[in-house]
């Protein structure tokens, strides 16, 4: 199966703050794709040790509200290069409420067209 198939829902490129939670620990990420049931999040390369999969993210989406959604996400794919760590996330758990205002920002945002890339969740 190619990653791409993997997907649940088409990815939107995005440039969005994300606060990754681990072991009491908070680590300033940046999305570049965003969909319904994932993304993909890259920071510079850091040291830090992640004893589970499962992570807690504070995602800031620039639609006007100034609380960030929140997510339980299991990380699928990891990556790295010379100068940043790259991870592809699938969301567990997020309210109601935040899934709705995720689906309405995917669904008015215009930052590009549907794309698929090499990173899945």
């Amino acid at each position: 199966m190619k990653r791409s198939e993997r997907r649940h829902a088409p990815r939107r490129p995005v440039s969005v703050h994300v606060e990754q939670h681990i072991d009491g620990h908070n680590h300033r990420c940046c999305a570049t794709s965003l969909s319904l049931t994932g993304l993909f999040m890259q920071r510079p390369i850091g040291s830090f040790v992640r004893h589970s999969s499962t992570i807690t993210l504070a995602i800031c989406l620039p639609d006007g509200q100034s609380d960030p959604l929140w997510a339980s996400a299991e990380v699928v794919y990891d990556c790295f290069d010379a100068r940043l760590h790259g991870s592809a996330v699938r969301f567990l758990a997020m309210s109601n409420t935040d899934r709705a205002r995720l689906g309405s920002f995917l669904e008015h945002h215009t930052d590009g067209p549907n794309r698929s890339s090499a990173h899945a969740a």
